[in-house]
């Protein structure tokens, strides 16, 4: 199944290897295909727990690989900046973070999910393991940063937040209810 799940979440770059040539602009579909994948699987990464929490489904053996798919497409949207927009040239990074903000929102969220990968493995997550939660912290940046660096959004950008915003509120609800009893 986990197989099943790796293929499934790379057609959108197999689609893109074989598009690239006739796109307008490359690097723009580059950024909109690692992006659009990177939040789709982060927002995946948390549905497991919701679902054991509401539905009593467990799908919780699948939330690394779908988080490690995540951190992947998040490494490829970075390197697509880094290498085939700026070509490696820091100070035009630098001048471009320096004019688009929305770009160290994006980055504090791959760092966060950067420790996340790095951590994600039996030794360390056992000694890490508290320090994951902070995948929300980078779900909410990811989301803002998504959603800022659209020119206009559209429904699409609206129902990615809808959705990360009602993932984040049930984990709110469900550590309240969690504190409450206790």
């Amino acid at each position: 199944m986990k197989a099943l799940l790796v293929l499934l979440a790379l057609l959108p770059l197999g689609f893109a290897y074989f598009k690239l040539e006739s796109a307008i602009d490359p690097i723009k579909m580059l950024y909109n295909i690692t992006g659009v994948g990177a939040i789709t699987l982060l927002l995946l990464s948390l549905v497991p727990s919701t679902c054991k929490r509401i539905c009593s489904l467990n799908f919780l053996r699948y939330r690394k690989t779908i988080g490690l798919l995540s951190f992947a497409y998040a490494l490829l949207h970075v390197s697509v900046f880094i290498v085939l927009d700026s070509e490696f040239d820091f100070i035009t990074i630098f001048e471009k973070s320096l004019k688009k903000p929305f770009i160290y929102i994006g980055a504090i969220a791959f760092i966060i999910l950067l420790f996340m990968a790095l951590t994600s493995f039996k030794k360390l997550f056992a000694k890490f393991s508290k320090y994951h939660k902070s995948v929300y912290v980078a779900l909410a940046l990811a989301l803002l940063h998504s959603f800022w660096a659209q020119k206009v959004a559209g429904v699409f950008e609206y129902s990615v937040v809808a959705v990360g915003v009602g993932l984040l509120g049930e984990r709110v609800w469900a550590w309240k209810a969690l504190h409450v009893k206790n």
